[in-house]
């Protein structure tokens, strides 16, 4: 409980003294307190696994999967604000930022597959649940296309396939995490669950930033800032909680 006390703290301080740099300074300044905070919460993951003893091979296997992601997360949050500082270069940046976020997905799926592996046959009864989630998903990121681009009137240009294809992994995950919290039942699952739902509001949030024109708005970037990192910081308490 100390750690997870302790960890909780200094992340929400990173956090706080990271966004004051961003909305006041910018540039290098703010690509570095970005990257103390980011830092921040996958140390406190790390932290709490430290803790952790007795653990079967599927639950370890499922916290190193879910330890990847906040890596990726940890990579992909410079990219993306060396896009900022570097805008000569932005569309190779934000290519690779997303890039990373979608891999940092990919894990969080396979971790939660492994936790949920004890409990869940994907392979029999749980198999249709699953295949509907994956069509759902489909049908929801479209949705999101259509309202993002003919009504918010977002503008993704080149990068129109790939918003396209991380918007489905995106949302593949946090439906999934609702699934499996509703299937298992374990706090947990409702913890990812929890966290996934935030991030995916927070990458909303950013999507209005980068295509919709309003990369330098102030308000934007705290909402942004603040529901990612939250995200975050309760993914890694999943840690804490198995």
């Amino acid at each position: 409980m100390f750690t997870l006390i302790l960890g909780l703290i200094v992340c929400l301080s990173t956090l706080a003294i990271f966004i004051s740099i961003r909305v006041k300074k910018g540039e290098l300044a703010g690509v570095f307190s970005k990257t103390i905070a980011s830092f921040c919460f996958i140390a406190f993951a790390l932290l709490l696994l430290a803790q952790k003893v007795n653990l079967n091979t599927y639950n370890m296997y499922a916290i190193i999967c879910l330890a990847l992601g906040l890596v990726c997360g940890l990579i992909g949050d410079i990219l993306l604000d060396l896009k900022v500082v570097y805008p000569f270069h932005k569309d190779k940046y934000l290519y690779a930022g997303m890039t990373s976020f979608l891999v940092g997905h990919i894990f969080y799926i396979i971790s939660m597959i492994l936790f949920s592996y004890n409990e869940i046959n994907f392979f029999g009864a749980h198999l249709l649940p699953f295949f509907l989630v994956l069509i759902g998903s489909a049908i929801l990121a479209v949705i999101v296309w259509l309202i993002s681009t003919k009504l918010i009137k977002l503008n993704y240009e080149r990068f129109s396939v790939f918003v396209n294809i991380y918007t489905f992994v995106l949302i593949f995950t946090t439906l999934l995490s609702v699934y499996l919290a509703c299937v298992v039942s374990i706090i947990p699952m409702y913890v990812l669950t929890i966290g996934f739902v935030l991030f995916l509001a927070s990458d909303l949030v950013l999507s209005m930033q980068y295509f919709g024109g309003k990369l330098m708005d102030k308000k934007l970037i705290v909402i942004n800032h603040v529901l990612y990192y939250l995200a975050q910081i309760i993914i890694a308490m999943f840690i804490y909680f198995v």
